[in-house]
């Protein structure tokens, strides 16, 4: 018996062992999440104990390698038992599996978390696309009033899943290679937009792709700019100090402030806009109407949702319909795509309260990461119409809360800062 506590207490103290667990479960989970969205035969029952077995190894991590000061324990323990009310209240199982998996990455490399992820995506959708034009699975292809040629999903199981899909496997390649962008990779991904806007017809993600090159890119011109900092050094009467204006770095350093607070607060403003707007919608106003239109008719979905079923504080069950799996539709159609407002009515004011809380603090905790302020602010104007937030096998900035992770400095970032703050 003591040698098998020995060897427990030597497994236990080796960190390398709670990072085997978590990647364990995250493999197996996120896998078989990615395997939903495509058009690939899958078993129900499958998922379900490739679940279970998830669920508990990453557990297991949590109790056996995870340590909290009083302070996060009190934070982790108040996320779980809000998920908790809101899986009794709703019955809706994801909120507590979302904070599970978050809670679980603590202390894990956030880059090894995307790297796997970002494998993970391009494996199972490369395969995706490639079967769905080979004939091995179906392509399915829909018709839309306001785009004379199909919309292609590509192997998944709707076309803007499979732009969805494109959009964040960009967002994390971005992120894990910004240092590395050349120009032809700008314009390899404005191209990868626009096919994604012709064979899909999806224009939130054509949008926000775009958008993502002109941040990225603009905040790479800001980068070179300050690597190329010129130094004045002139004479001060007798003195021998050196004084060095760097007026290109202090641009670039108020330019990653402003990044920071853009970050923090894009997704409550986006979020209270979307339910204004959508609470005031009237078919009648000629205003609301247009951005109704222009949005694919998701205000006057989401006035629906918001009259039928109101707000709740824990949640509540809220049948929905959408495209997906099939170019028919055997029920009415009833979608709440944009995140805030799908978490607000299924999942209640609270939780989405805390939604706000955990991105906020991602914000502050990792402020001089500007990077993944850009991602952030991307992910809040996608989420503004897409209800891909909660997703796994989409978005995978959530970890960042307990992952570890650092800025990304280039080579002329270091040595920028490094003499602005020692002059």
């Amino acid at each position: 018996m003591g040698f098998l506590i020995e060897k427990y207490n030597c497994w236990t103290k080796n960190p390398q062992n709670g990072e085997n667990l978590f990647f364990a479960g995250f493999i197996l989970y996120i896998f078989w999440d990615i395997m939903r969205t495509t058009m690939f035969p899958h078993s129900g029952a499958v998922f379900n104990i490739c679940l279970a077995f998830a669920v508990v190894i990453l557990v297991t991590k949590i109790f056996l390698f995870d340590v909290y000061t009083p302070r996060l324990f009190i934070g982790v323990v108040g996320m779980f038992l809000l998920s908790i009310i809101v899986l009794l209240r709703s019955g809706y199982f994801w909120p507590f599996l979302w904070v599970l998996m978050m809670v679980s990455a603590k202390d894990i490399p956030f880059r090894k978390i995307l790297k796997i992820y970002l494998l993970m995506n391009i494996s199972i959708m490369g395969l995706a696309f490639i079967a769905s034009l080979s004939g091995v699975i179906e392509n399915l292809a829909y018709t839309n009033e306001d785009w004379d040629n199909l919309r292609y999903s590509f192997g998944c199981v709707y076309t803007t899943d499979f732009a969805a899909h494109v959009f964040f496997m960009l967002l994390t390649a971005f992120y894990l290679y910004q240092d590395k962008l050349k120009w032809y990779h700008y314009a390899g991904t404005c191209g990868a937009a626009g096919l994604i806007y012709y064979f899909c017809f999806a224009k939130l993600d054509t949008i926000c792709i775009l958008l993502m090159v002109l941040f990225f890119g603009g905040y790479h011109i800001l980068q070179w700019q300050s690597s190329k900092e010129r130094v004045i050094v002139p004479r001060i009467e007798k003195r021998s100090q050196k004084v060095f204006i760097f007026k290109r770095t202090k641009a670039y350093l108020r330019w990653k402030g402003i990044w920071m607070k853009v970050a923090l607060f894009s997704m409550p403003v986006l979020a209270i806009l979307m339910y204004f707007l959508s609470v005031s919608y009237q078919q009648d106003n000629e205003f609301l109407e247009n951005i109704n239109e222009t949005i694919t008719g998701r205000l006057a979905l989401g006035k629906t949702g918001l009259d039928d079923y109101g707000i709740s504080l824990f949640g509540q069950d809220v049948p929905m319909v959408g495209f997906g799996g099939s170019t028919t539709l055997e029920e009415e159609y009833f979608f709440i795509d944009s995140s805030y407002l799908n978490i607000l009515l299924r999942y209640g004011i609270l939780f989405l309260i805390m939604v706000f809380i955990i991105y906020g603090t991602i914000c502050y905790k990792h402020k001089e990461d500007t990077v993944l302020m850009l991602a952030v602010t991307l992910l809040a104007i996608s989420c503004f119409i897409d209800h891909h937030m909660m997703e796994e096998a989409y978005n995978p900035l959530t970890y960042a809360l307990f992952a570890k992770t650092g800025e990304i400095l280039g080579k002329s970032d270091k040595c920028s800062l490094k003499s602005y703050f020692q002059n």
